[in-house]
């Protein structure tokens, strides 16, 4: 059926030697084929669902929603959907093409993976699950236990899902049952990954790689594979169980970075499905012949597409390039090296990486390229996630001069892919492996002298790993030089975001680290909205100056703009209130309390700092009001009276007093000697509650503050405005107070012996030296032991 189809729709289909399609085993419900789409210059596969069997209208539609879906996933776990569409009755989506060894056959080729590598691949599977929980629709027909072992950055394993179930039919079950199957999927894959074997229907307790899981995970597994009617249904549960069982495993240091136990070496690589695809299982020294040598470097066959190796006729070191043979890819459809490539000059353009040759044959075609000291920007990416802000302008300056090279020399298209951009640092030898380990840990704004090179010619990765920017909306009415110009800003712009975010599929919700400024990440995002849209993104230049500006720019407005108000908004400035946690035990007192007492000590929305000002509000009135009473009409300090007379006359007040009550004289002498500084102290304590502003207390000049909103203030901070005049009501019997329609008493009334008993005056003074004493202590005539207590 499929034999005769060369072209569908944009996409061209691949031929094998023998002419027939280049198919590629994916889910069993699907029939996929190898494909160039010509619109993007990518290598994709061709999901044709129900292998080209019809469906009916209501499974057309659901798998049409649900492939829409799919197409919203960004993440290196999930397969990147470009296309849905139908095709005279054929339902189809395009993908992005992926390369790596399926867990069964990965397994059964080297065996069971070590516990901790297996705890964190699953783990990051399960994290990348439970992110795009939205989409549960979709993950409800994923399946969990056909996964891909492939590599992330060709550094770290990693678990691809490529079977979306999108040609099952799609039945109506709780969520529960559901989240019930992905977890007995998972449990299958921990089972084969942890064990080496697939499961079928072994008991988990007859291996010890699985009883010594912490109990958590160990149930689970174990109630999943052999009762699955009661199985878990939490993911997250899971996830959890999974991480604590990884802990458990390995050092605490190790416990926050899972990718460390997912280093790639030799024993662990998985072969490439694609290489053997394109090669037809020829090894690639049988290909390469006597010309050039394959170097036996650690890590050397990291990258199936890339080797390094060495031109035995010069000597040279180089890097050999694998690409798709006429067959796989027509040679009209893309240009491998550009057709300026003469124009490269070291000397002038010392940011370009210049290939050597290319050579071909039916069956394969060869790139070579000059090898240099460093590694790809991809590989840093891989070790760090995300740079921040300063190591980001120190690597753009660069990839931007290398932009204005390429156009120089008629090159306007460079792909600013992370795996085309070289970091070229440090000098050969046999250190240079370990010099660039500790490279990777460092800032690059700390590095020595290095230089980054741009790659203008393609390699299998450009042809097969999608762009970081999606590609925007068709327009017939530009030229091909805008089109180029256009895709240098977008290209330049996408790559900054990934560099700040470490995300190389980006979506709508992009998550910045700390390190990244406020301003700096919302001019980004909006210059990644441009970029989905023809010709309003900034240049290279533009959108560089702009990032630095925005990297030394306040977070909000400066202090001054904020003391002149232009940019607080009134509500914000407006009381809300405060919350005391006194609130139940103060409403007695506010019930029984005067409105005008209660009112000093009420929260008007400044909370402490209100308390507080009002405090300073009341000493500088109280020391205003001493100031006045304690100078005479020259200017001067009035004569203290001596002590034995003060004495006489206050014991005669507090005895008269006690006389007039019916009660025993007592010996009030010490005691109301006091009364100013303990009246000081309760003016200087707004937080006096109002009951104990009795008559006769050391508290009742707490009452200043209502006394002075009944004359006029607005509030507790008004009680400096109180005038000295009628200062002398803070000394005054609270219960003395008149009552409404009453003549005010005078305070200096001779009639009321509790006024004249509480003159603040009289006490002042006899506790002051007089000038003449204070002229004396600074003589020396008089000791400090004489003076008036």
């Amino acid at each position: 059926m499929f034999d005769s189809i060369e072209k569908f729709g944009n996409l061209h289909i691949a031929r094998r030697a023998s002419g027939e399609p280049v198919e590629l085993v994916r889910s069993p419900d699907e029939v996929t084929f190898l494909a160039f789409d010509q619109r993007i210059q990518r290598l994709v596969e061709l999901h044709v669902l129900r292998g080209g069997g019809a469906l009916s209208a209501e499974a057309k539609r659901s798998a049409f929603e649900r492939a829409k879906q799919a197409s919203e996933i960004r993440g290196p776990t999930f397969l990147r959907i470009l296309e849905v569409g139908e095709d005279d009755g054929l339902v189809y989506y395009v993908s992005n093409l992926n390369d790596g060894e399926f867990g069964e056959d990965y397994v059964a080729r080297r065996g069971a993976l070590l516990p901790a590598a297996s705890l964190s691949l699953v783990f990051q599977l399960l994290d990348d699950l439970l992110r795009a929980g939205r989409y549960e629709r979709l993950i409800a027909r994923m399946r969990l236990d056909r996964v891909l072992v492939s590599t992330l950055e060709d550094t770290f394993l990693h678990l691809k899902v490529f079977d979306y179930g999108l040609s099952a039919p799609e039945q109506k079950k709780s969520s529960e049952d559901g989240d019930r199957d992905l977890v007995i999927q998972v449990s299958r894959l921990l089972f084969l990954l942890m064990t080496g074997e697939p499961y079928v229907g072994q008991s988990p307790e007859s291996f010890s790689v699985l009883t010594s899981l912490p109990m958590s995970l160990r149930i689970t597994i174990r109630t999943a594979l052999t009762d699955r009617g009661n199985a878990p249904t939490s993911i997250a549960k899971v996830r959890d169980d999974v991480r604590e069982a990884f802990s458990a495993l390995v050092s605490s240091i190790q416990a926050r970075n899972t990718r460390k136990q997912l280093v790639v070496t030799p024993e662990v690589q998985p072969r490439s499905q694609l290489q053997d695809l394109l090669l037809e299982n020829v090894p690639i020294e049988t290909i390469l012949g006597r010309g050039f040598r394959v170097d036996a470097e650690a890590n050397a066959r990291r990258y199936p597409f890339s080797f390094p190796a060495t031109n035995l006729k010069t000597g040279q070191q180089i890097s050999v390039h694998l690409l798709p043979p006429s067959r796989i890819v027509n040679k009209e459809l893309y240009e491998a090296v550009p057709l300026q490539m003469w124009r490269f000059s070291p000397e002038r353009h010392p940011n370009i990486l210049r290939s050597l040759s290319v050579w071909e044959s039916p069956d394969w075609t060869f790139l070579t390229e000059e090898r240099e000291a460093g590694f790809t920007l991809s590989r840093l990416m891989a070790e760090r996630v995300s740079l921040n802000p300063q190591e980001i302008v120190v690597l753009l300056k660069q990839v931007s001069a290398g932009l204005e090279q390429a156009v120089e020399c008629g090159v306007p298209r460079v792909d600013l892919h992370p795996s085309n951009i070289l970091l070229q640092v440090g000098k050969p030898g046999p250190t240079l492996a370990r010099e660039h380990e500790r490279l990777m840990q460092k800032r690059l704004d700390a590095w020595p002298p290095f230089l980054v090179k741009l790659r203008p010619h393609l390699t299998m990765r450009s042809l097969y790993e999608p762009l970081l920017v999606d590609r925007p909306q068709e327009s017939d009415n530009e030229e091909i030089h805008l089109i180029e110009r256009d895709f240098r800003h977008r290209a330049f712009v996408a790559l900054t975001a990934y560099l700040m975010t470490g995300d190389r599929q980006m979506g709508d919700d992009l998550q910045f680290s700390e390190m990244v400024p406020g301003p700096v990440a919302e001019y980004v995002k909006s210059c990644l909205s441009f970029a989905r849209s023809r010709g309003k993104t900034p240049s290279p230049g533009e959108f560089l100056a702009r990032f630095e500006e925005m990297m030394s720019a306040p977070e909000g407005p400066d202090l001054a703009t904020r003391l002149r108000g232009e940019s607080v908004a009134i509500e914000d400035m407006e009381s809300v209130g405060a919350v005391s946690d006194f609130d139940d035990e103060w409403s007695e007192v506010q019930a029984s309390s005067e409105p005008e007492t209660y009112a000093y000590y009420g929260s008007g929305g400044g909370g402490w700092m209100g308390i507080g000002a009002v405090a300073v509000a009341v000493v500088l009135g109280v020391g205003a009001l001493a100031w006045w009473l304690l100078s005479d009409r020259d200017g001067g300090l009035a004569k203290a009276p001596p002590r034995a007379e003060v004495e006489a006359e206050v014991a005669s007040v507090a005895n008269s007093d006690a006389d007039a009550a019916g009660a025993e004289p007592k010996e009030p002498v010490g005691e109301l000697l006091d009364i100013e500084n303990s009246k000081s102290k309760a003016e200087k304590s707004p937080l006096v509650p109002p009951e104990l502003a009795k008559p006769g207390s050391r508290v009742a000049a707490m009452d200043v503050a209502a006394k002075s909103k009944k004359q006029g203030g607005k509030g507790g901070s008004d009680v400096a405005k109180v005038e000295p005049e009628k200062s002398s009501e803070k000394n005054g019997d609270s219960s003395s107070k008149p009552k409404k329609g009453e003549p005010k008493p005078s305070v200096a009334d001779s009639s009321d012996p509790a006024a004249t008993a509480l003159d603040p005056v009289m006490i002042r003074k006899a506790i002051l030296p007089s000038p003449e004493e204070i002229e004396e202590f600074k003589a020396g005539d008089k000791a400090p032991e004489d003076a008036p207590e």
